[in-house]
């Protein structure tokens, strides 16, 4: 399995985080910036990776539409999951979050305290170690139902953050955070079994499609 990994393009909390700390929506739509990035991601995989057998995408406004181009692409429906929304969007149980009661303000540090909720309201949130077991759920569906295939996921910060958990075995608590632009692209493959390892990681978080950035090395700012 060839398995693409895509962090959604820049959204409207990722550019107003200000607002939204006060109470804007976080289940938020791509500014006009994100969905040039997702046009450029598009470009980029159309050259590189001539055919996508399948097309996942959380559930939230913003990983939807940094999939729209890629589906008109490649003539693909995507698949929306609710075990790739952003960490703290689901409830313990791993069902959604209304986006009536979001935005939730998320005041957990998940590397010294994976295990309690991301937020007190609503009752019951997930936690990180929550987040981990729903994306270890999903990576296990992919394992069994698209060998031999071709898949790219889009998704967020904190989900990709889970998935690299899962891949490199990482323990309960973490020692970093990957950092990763708008619309990065992950390059995975899953060779199981093989005498190196079922997992081979070809690159994490590349930005090829992007132009240098005019803020330095990063342009994101904040995590939403």
């Amino acid at each position: 399995m060839r398995l693409f990994l895509i962090r959604h393009g820049e959204s409207e909390s990722n550019a107003h985080w200000d607002k939204v700390v006060k109470g804007s929506q976080l289940n938020a739509h791509l500014t006009k910036k994100g969905v040039e990035q997702s046009r450029k991601l598009t470009t980029w995989m159309a050259e590189k990776i001539p055919q996508v057998d399948v097309l996942y995408t959380s559930s939230l406004h913003r990983t939807i539409e940094t999939a729209e181009p890629l589906a008109r692409h490649y003539q693909i429906e995507p698949v929306v999951d609710h075990r790739l929304r952003e960490g703290g969007y689901n409830f313990k149980s791993g069902d959604p979050i209304e986006d009536d009661l979001l935005p939730i303000h998320k005041l957990v540090n998940f590397h010294e305290d994976p295990f309690s909720p991301f937020a007190v309201q609503p009752p019951g949130v997930e936690s990180f170690n929550d987040l981990r077991t729903r994306v270890g759920f999903f990576i296990s569906d992919l394992i069994e139902n698209h060998q031999d295939q071709t898949v790219v996921v889009v998704m967020h910060g904190w989900v990709l953050n889970a998935f690299l958990d899962h891949v490199f075995n990482v323990g309960s608590y973490r020692s970093a955070y990957l950092f990763a632009e708008n619309t990065s692209i992950t390059y995975l493959e899953y060779l199981h079994p093989n005498r190196i390892g079922p997992w081979w990681v070809y690159f994490v978080a590349q930005t090829p499609h992007l132009e240098v950035l005019p803020d330095g090395l990063v342009t994101l700012k904040v995590e939403a």
